[in-house]
């Protein structure tokens, strides 16, 4: 059984998410975020950056969130969540991937961070400016992607769409899914739906 190392509500909720989805069994480290606990020597070995996720499996470590969901699916998934990689499909999940952590994640994620749970010494407020000015277009990037209904590669959930709601669900925290993106705002009520996004939020 794998073991996830986990904050609630953050990146590796991506993670326990994809577990839900493909039905594999996972055991779960939770680690306080923001906490000393990330930066004991312990940790550090799983996780030389301090962060989550990471997961263990049978001695194996891995711990960078679009490598985690690649390997999960490949691995124990059977492929259902990741179109194969030489496809165009395979190519666009890989994008969508890339782009739901960096610029989606990172960009949300500093705006949140460094204007409020941060320790006031650590807050750098030059990336909430910066972060401010080029959130709308992000959010608005994945709003000309998306059609009506469905998902970022179409009429198939995969795990691009894992990577991509939870960078948008700091966005919608934060006010850039608002009315002038309506498809954003029916992509999430969409993935938050679904039964396995409700079982790893919960945790």
């Amino acid at each position: 059984m794998i073991t996830i190392h986990h904050s609630p509500m953050s990146r590796s909720t991506r993670v326990v998410w994809l577990c839900e989805e493909i039905g594999l069994q996972y055991r779960l480290e939770t680690v306080e975020m923001f906490s000393d606990a990330m930066q004991r020597p312990e940790y550090l070995q799983i996780n030389p950056l301090g962060k989550v996720p990471a997961i263990e499996d049978d001695g194996f470590v891995l711990w960078e969130t679009s490598a985690i969901l690649q390997y999960l699916d490949a691995k124990y998934g059977g492929g259902q969540l990741m179109p194969p990689r030489d496809t165009e499909a395979g190519a666009l999940a890989i994008q969508w991937l890339d782009f739901g952590e960096n610029p989606l994640t990172v960009i949300m994620g500093e705006i949140a961070a460094h204007s409020g749970p941060l320790p006031p010494e650590r807050r750098i407020p030059a990336l909430v400016d910066r972060g401010r000015e080029v959130a709308p277009q992000i959010v608005s990037v994945v709003e000309q992607t998306l059609g009506s209904e469905g998902w970022i590669l179409g009429d198939t959930f995969s795990a691009a769409d894992i990577m991509l709601v939870f960078g948008l669900m700091i966005a919608d925290y934060l006010g850039y899914v608002n009315d002038d993106t309506p498809r954003v705002r029916a992509y999430l009520e969409r993935a938050t739906a679904r039964p396995a996004f409700g079982r790893a939020a919960a945790i």
